[in-house]
């Protein structure tokens, strides 16, 4: 993944970790090639609300020209506390 698609991730995360904090919070884990892994952590996993709050990080990639599809939600423990979002960036 090149610089410029690098940058627009890490502002994509900044805006919505700005407008969905301290009930979300988005921190990119691992990339591999155009997928991007991203952690969102917070009480939003109570909520019935659960995939709009992983959602909107699809339409805020988009507002910095990523187009995405999330092709996985992952919680890799026993935990309500967090999901791993795993995002294909369509235009890498």
């Amino acid at each position: 993944m090149d610089k410029d698609y690098s940058d627009k991730i890490r502002k994509a995360i900044v805006k919505y970790n700005r407008y969905r904090s301290p009930e979300a919070v988005a921190r990119v884990i691992k990339r591999e090639g155009n997928l991007v892994y991203v952690k969102i952590e917070g009480t939003y996993c109570e909520t019935c609300g659960l995939y709009d709050w992983i959602e909107d990080l699809k339409y805020v990639f988009e507002e910095y020209g990523l187009i995405s599809d999330i092709i996985d939600i992952k919680n890799d423990e026993p935990s309500f506390d967090y999901r791993i979002a795993v995002f294909k960036i369509k235009n890498q």
